[in-house]
């Protein structure tokens, strides 16, 4: 079973993040990698990153998706050394900034974790920008809980009733559990294309109950969840997988057959991407005017060596 993840969500970060990317196109870590040299059709030398500096001919910039950036880092690598001379620059970020930044020309590749907003592809009529999407690899969303946490598995409409903070006790999520201890929940923020999937698919319009602390990044999340063992949170699969000393990762079914009572049957769905009920796929997207310039490039993350980095970090080519 797959699920496409779409989504018209729009927000800013809660005050707790410290910042707003909605404010500021560039966010705070950038991870920069450079390869000097010359003699490749299209890549030159060197040159300063300065953020909000805008694209240049020399290099591809590329600004997205968290849950992307470790796997879109070692595509950078791959390709430039397979092209000497050639420079891709990878800052982290979320969907939504890239986005932003690709339809303002401030970076020539957005990586994503779902497709343009209703908000975003407004603006995109409005800048009169033509933006071309390419499916690069699947991936799918990991609920977590803390290591010592006694549960297994959760039902989607549990996890529903949980995040709309309407369950908000362990012991009524698992019967191994005695004392009414709270549940702590975590999230991703709202730009955030696990969070747009995520709210889709188990939310289904309900919105996040007010306890939930809306985290600046998959990793946040990963961080929040290990500090405390009475955490819940979701990230992208491929992190869970990453982080399996400090997380566990629960099986999810597609419903509850009774509270305190593992899903069953066919209601049971095991950890692969092609049954698993929060599949979805990853993007990038370029501004058509650019795509002389990184279609090379895409060409790469599409290609033999790309889709064996794919599997490499831990996620699912694209068919």
């Amino acid at each position: 079973m797959f699920l496409g993840c779409t989504g018209n969500l729009s927000g800013e970060r809660a005050p707790e993040t410290g910042y707003t990317f909605g404010k500021c196109p560039w966010p705070l870590l950038v991870l920069t990698v450079l390869v000097v040299g010359l003699g490749v059709s299209g890549c030159g030398g060197f040159v300063d990153l300065a953020p909000g500096a805008g694209v240049d001919s020399k290099r591809i910039v590329v600004l997205g998706s968290d849950t992307m950036e470790s796997m879109v880092r070692n595509w950078a690598n791959g390709y430039m050394t397979e092209n000497p001379g050639c420079q891709v620059t990878v800052s982290a970020g979320d969907t939504g900034a890239g986005i932003r930044g690709l339809i303002a020309g401030e970076i020539d590749v957005a990586s994503a974790s779902r497709e343009l907003s209703q908000e975003e592809n407004a603006l995109v009529h409005k800048e009169k920008t033509h933006l071309k999407r390419v499916m690069v690899a699947r991936d799918s969303i990991a609920v977590i809980v803390n290591p010592v946490n006694k549960l297994d598995e959760i039902g989607l409409d549990d996890l529903r009733l949980v995040y709309a903070g309407e369950i908000k006790t362990w012991d009524k999520l698992s019967k191994e559990e005695t004392k009414a201890e709270p549940i702590r929940v975590f999230a991703r923020e709202m730009t955030s294309g696990t969070a747009d999937c995520f709210r889709e698919h188990v939310m289904q319009d309900k919105p996040f109950g007010p306890e939930v602390k809306l985290m600046p990044s998959s990793e946040a999340v990963i961080g929040a969840v290990f500090g405390n063992r009475l955490g819940i949170g979701f990230v992208g699969m491929s992190q869970a997988q990453g982080a399996k000393d400090k997380v566990k990762i629960l099986e999810l079914s597609l419903r509850t057959e009774a509270i305190k009572e593992p899903a069953q049957g066919e209601a049971s769905r095991s950890l692969t991407l092609d049954s698993y009920p929060l599949s979805r796929p990853l993007y990038v997207y370029y501004n058509a005017k650019t795509e002389t310039k990184v279609k090379p490039f895409i060409d790469y993350l599409q290609g033999k060596n790309g889709r064996k980095q794919v599997v490499e970090m831990g996620f699912m080519p694209a068919p």
